[in-house]
């Protein structure tokens, strides 16, 4: 009888600890920071792999933002030293240089019919020392609901790790100085920082206006390369990560010759940033709207598994042209000269 009891106990344990039916399972999700320490400045590689059986569904958007600051207010603050409580301290000017900037964002999808096997990349640097914990990643399931998981953190050291003022030696007597000394050359060392992002800033600039198209109009070009590109055949292919690919990368080489700025390596929150700044008011109102949708479009397809239809992407490729046309002030069925 007692052994009857405990099979009926032990039953009953099994079935209240086995997942519903329909559930779908939770998947494995591991993420790495390599390497753990680096100086200021090092390119790292981020890694998530997301596993696991019967994980259909599963949608990851990377960050959007690819630089990131620190808040004003989330910036450390300098007490004044003894004896200067009425010195008025100078701006920090670190607060100017990003805490991180995402360079490059890859996915591999390695799954076959019975297992997911995902894994995004992203490398990245950081500029300010200290230890942060990496960017969160979002991954949903198919019910819509976000899937958590810890993110690494990276100790970022300072390049100069070795120039410490307690190790002057007399006979420099620093008494009163110290601070000031300390701080002078912090600022210079945050300055040289900000000089670098400047100057590569203008090292761009020179470059568009170097190489920007002066005979020939945007438009005429963007029209010969989608008349090349043949989006429509890879539409009706099936061939939907190439064309969206190649078509963003169209519009955005466009807009680099008809603005005159890097469209190319920014985001499509940077993007819709520097058309509002850019694009006078009437155009901005007209078509930033249907800009931004396309751009939507063809980031889901590319990152978060969304799978449009194939009148969505001829509308798409439609729509697209009919901006540069809008754009560039050409409102006419065709375009001469092509």
């Amino acid at each position: 009888m007692m052994k009857t009891v405990l099979a009926s106990a032990a039953t009953a344990m099994l079935l209240a600890a086995a997942p519903e039916s329909g559930e779908q399972p939770a998947p494995g999700i591991k993420a790495t920071v390599r390497p753990e320490k680096a100086t200021v400045g090092s390119l790292l590689d981020y890694k998530i792999n997301i596993t696991g059986r019967g994980l259909d569904g599963v949608s990851i958007v990377p960050p959007e933002k690819r630089e990131f600051y620190l808040e004003q207010k989330e910036a450390k603050k300098k007490e004044p030293p003894e004896g200067a409580e009425g010195e008025q301290q100078a701006e920090d000017p670190a607060q100017y240089v990003p805490l991180y900037i995402i360079h490059s964002v890859k996915k591999e999808d390695r799954s076959d019919k019975t297992m997911t096997d995902i894994i995004v990349t992203m490398q990245m640097s950081y500029y300010h020392p200290g230890t942060w914990q990496l960017p969160d990643v979002e991954i949903k399931g198919a019910d819509g609901i976000a899937i958590g998981y810890q993110a690494p953190s990276v100790q970022i050291q300072a390049v100069n790790e070795k120039g410490e003022f307690q190790e002057i030696e007399p006979p420099l007597r620093l008494s009163g100085n110290y601070w000031r000394l300390a701080f002078l050359l912090l600022g210079l060392a945050a300055f040289g920082v900000a000089a670098f992002f400047i100057g590569r800033r203008a090292l761009a600039l020179y470059r568009e206006r170097k190489n920007a198209p002066v005979i020939i109009p945007p438009i005429v070009t963007f029209m010969k390369e989608v008349e090349r590109f043949g989006g429509d055949r890879l539409i009706d292919e099936g061939r939907t990560e190439e064309f969206v690919f190649g078509i963003s990368m169209i519009f955005r080489s466009f807009l680099s010759a008809q603005f005159r700025f890097d469209a190319t390596d920014m985001t499509t929150y940077e993007i819709e940033k520097k058309i509002k700044k850019v694009f006078p008011r009437s155009l901005y109102d007209g078509c930033a709207g249907d800009i931004m949708r396309n751009f939507n479009l063809w980031d889901l397809s590319k990152f978060a598994e969304f799978a449009p239809t194939r009148e969505q992407l001829h509308a798409s490729l439609a729509e697209t042209i009919r901006l540069a046309r809008t754009i560039s002030g050409d409102t006419a069925d065709g375009v001469p000269g092509i």
